[in-house]
C-alpha cells in the first residue's frame, strides 16, 4: 500500500489531509513538528511526502534541502502543500533556484496551494505515486 507522509504545523490541516488521503486507500503517517520529519522518514519509509514549507522551528524549504541531498530519501517525491504566497512561483525554474541555487537539489515534484482543491490535489498524487486502486483498494 503506498504510504504518504503528511507535514504540517497546523493539526487540522494534518486531520484533513490524512483524512482524504485514506478515503482514497492511501496509508498515512503524518506530524506537525518540523524537527521529527527526517527520523519519520527514515522510520516510515514513505512513498511521498506533502510538506507544508511555512513552519515554526524549522522551515518546509529547509527540510526539503536535507532531503533531497540525502541518497536514502532524494528519490521520495515532495508534494508542497502551503499557503506560501509564492507558492505557484515555485514551480518556476527561475524563482526556485534562487531560494535554492544549489544545482543538486531538485526541484519540487508539486506545489498545491491552500485553500486545497481536493481532485486536483488527489490527481497531483495518483500521478506521482502508483494509485492505491491499482494495488487492491478496499
Amino acid at each position: 500500500m503506498t504510504k504518504i507522509l503528511v507535514v504540517d504545523d497546523e493539526p487540522a490541516i494534518v486531520v484533513y489531509l490524512t483524512t482524504v488521503l485514506g478515503d482514497e486507500g492511501y496509508d498515512t503517517c503524518s506530524t506537525t513538528e518540523a524537527l521529527a520529519v527526517l527520523d519519520l522518514v527514515r522510520a516510515e519509509r514513505p512513498d511521498l511526502i506533502c510538506l507544508d514549507i511555512m513552519m515554526p522551528q524549522r522551515s518546509g524549504l529547509s527540510l526539503y534541502q536535507s532531503l533531497k541531498r540525502d541518497p536514502e530519501t532524494r528519490a521520495v517525491p515532495i508534494v508542497f502543500v502551503s499557503a506560501f504566497s509564492e507558492l505557484h512561483d515555485l514551480s518556476s525554474p527561475v524563482y526556485f533556484r534562487k531560494l535554492i541555487p544549489e544545482p543538486e537539489v531538485p526541484e519540487p515534484d508539486a506545489c498545491i496551494e491552500k485553500p486545497i482543491d481536493v481532485p486536483s490535489f488527489l490527481e497531483t498524487i495518483a500521478r506521482l505515486v502508483k494509485s492505491p486502486a491499482s494495488q487492491g483498494k478496499p
